[in-house]
């Protein structure tokens, strides 16, 4: 499977011109990334189609989307005119809420699956819950021939999140996120390697571009010396992937945590005293 990961430049967007004119650029940008071959799939960041900070969400009446809108409209041309599947963020209005979304769309241009992020930050630099309501189902889906689930930023924290989307035979998830340089920052990496190797599975944590964000990682589902995790700086980046399933098989036999995983944990008591 082939990926090309946009850890992308967002500029202001504080009203729906302003939005649609970054839109038009990244299409540019993106079809320019795409001159040396199509990928199996574009991936694009958390909150890709806008900027990501408070006075931004001040203004989602002027930026946010349905599943019909200008946003995935936008996106769903790219894709046809591309051949390609792209996954990118938005802000999705649905049901008198907002939600933190990860919309996916075929090269058809028709959409191929929604996730909206179960858990939004309300600390550090983040002030989602305000904005947003948290998601209520998982996403799994089929990208050429392999098993991609999605989670958000945030859903890293969770460990079972990530279990149960392995339990449902996820062999690549995406994590989109808007990482800034706040105090969650610094351990953003340990998680991500972490989840990637407890699952073992591919892992890729994509950050926007800019000197307070950046640093997306891809993980291996085994980092070790042979292979490490691939770090981006902090500009604009568009880097192309390739997955392997005999990798997956690979670390899977060397580190073989599904036979020796217990099932019972729940059920052990605990130590008392004679």
């Amino acid at each position: 499977m082939q990926i090309l990961a946009g850890q992308i430049s967002i500029p202001t967007t504080r009203c729906r011109a302003d939005q649609l004119s970054h839109l038009s650029r990244l299409a540019e940008r993106m079809h320019a990334a795409c001159d040396d071959g199509v990928p199996d799939l574009i991936v694009l960041p958390e909150l890709a189609a806008q900027e990501y900070s408070d006075d931004a969400f001040d203004c989602l009446a002027a930026l946010d989307d349905d599943l019909g809108g200008p946003v995935v409209q936008a996106f769903a041309e790219l894709a046809r005119e591309l051949g390609t599947a792209i996954a990118f963020g938005m802000a999705r209005r649905a049901g008198g809420r907002r939600h933190i979304s990860q919309v996916l769309v075929g090269p058809d241009g028709r959409l191929a699956g929604v996730y909206d992020k179960l858990h939004c930050a309300q600390f550090g630099a983040s002030g989602e819950a305000a904005h947003f309501s948290p998601g209520e189902q998982l996403l799994v889906t089929e990208i050429a021939g392999w098993r991609v689930g999605v989670v958000i930023c945030y859903d890293l924290r969770f460990p079972e999140l990530a279990r149960r989307l392995a339990t449902e035979g996820v062999e690549l998830i995406l994590h989109p996120v808007a990482f800034t340089r706040d105090f969650s920052f610094a351990s953003w990496h340990a998680f991500v390697a972490t989840r990637a190797m407890e699952n073992q599975l591919y892992w890729l944590s994509l950050n926007r571009a800019g000197a307070e964000w950046g640093r997306s990682l891809f993980c291996p589902p085994l980092v070790d010396d042979d292979h490490p995790a691939l770090t981006f700086g902090t500009g604009e980046e568009w880097q192309r992937l390739t997955l392997d399933k005999a990798a997956l098989r690979e670390a899977r036999r060397r580190l073989p945590l599904g036979k020796d995983r217990r099932a019972d944990l729940d059920a052990l008591p605990l130590w008392t005293p004679d």
